[in-house]
């Protein structure tokens, strides 16, 4: 007869509550200690346990590997627009500037500031505020690279991260989104607005750091909303300009829905 005390070493900190295989080793002990055990039987029995335990045990943490990257992807993603939001921007930021340093890389950061947008929301309400803002997500996403990473990181205001990219080309970029922006008109429901914004460009190398380029940026946005307020008028809207219209559904997003879109790049 099979003996627990021959058992027990080989098992030895695999009691782990109420897991699987402590289940199993648990019952394996009970059958060691039956009178008149048959060593085969009871062999044959805890290989079938185990295995059966071990698969279980092997779903299990799947499942909390899936859950713990979806519990990381709400850490750094705006939950309305499904972008980046400014942590998981700043974290992608930060990765870029390491590698303009060992590569000796150039790049472009931009920004983008809606103007009037409280007007929006305090005229037609939140849920049409929220149209606004899908709808430039929705445009920053299709008309940039694949490479770049976008980000919603304060109420009304987006970022753009060009790496690896030539400065002088980084701005051309910058300016035709800007004028996409610009041409962009929102509809919802019986509501119709057209879309105003500010951009500031900074470039950065492989001497920049995260805080001044930040700061750079930030005061290149401010500095050309101030100078368009001070002029009185907004550029003119392109004739080619194309309305995006949102479903109903896509502007409640933030509401009462969840988006069901990853981190955007």
């Amino acid at each position: 007869m099979l003996q627990r005390t021959a058992i027990e070493p080989q098992v030895h900190g695999l009691k782990v509550g109420s897991s699987p295989i402590a289940m199993a080793v648990r019952r394996l002990q009970r059958l060691a200690q039956a009178k008149g055990a048959n060593l085969e039987r009871i062999l044959d029995e805890v290989v079938e346990d185990v295995l059966t335990a071990a698969a279980e045990t092997e779903q299990q943490i799947a499942e909390q590997e899936l859950r713990i990257r979806y519990l990381q992807s709400l850490s750094v993603t705006d939950e309305l627009t499904g972008l980046l939001n400014r942590r998981g921007f700043r974290i992608e930021l930060e990765r870029a500037l390491a590698r303009a340093e060992r590569r000796d890389e150039t790049g472009l950061l931009v920004l983008f500031d809606l103007d009037l947008f409280k007007d929006v929301n305090d005229t037609y309400g939140h849920p049409a505020g929220d149209a606004v803002l899908c709808g430039v997500a929705e445009l920053l996403r299709q008309r940039t690279r694949k490479s770049d990473y976008i980000a919603r990181i304060g109420g009304v205001e987006f970022a753009v991260l060009m790496a690896d990219t030539n400065p002088a080309r980084g701005e051309a970029l910058a300016k035709k989104l800007d004028r996409l922006i610009i041409g962009l008109v929102i509809s919802w429901r019986d509501w119709e607005s057209a879309i105003s914004a500010s951009h500031g460009v900074e470039p950065y190398g492989p001497d920049s750091t995260l805080e001044t380029l930040l700061f750079r940026a930030d005061h290149a946005l401010y500095r050309r909303k101030r100078d368009l307020r001070n002029i009185g008028t907004r550029q003119a809207r392109p004739k080619d300009h194309c309305p995006l219209v949102l479903p109903q559904s896509a502007a409640k997003l933030g509401s009462d829905e969840v988006p069901a879109d990853t981190p955007s790049r």
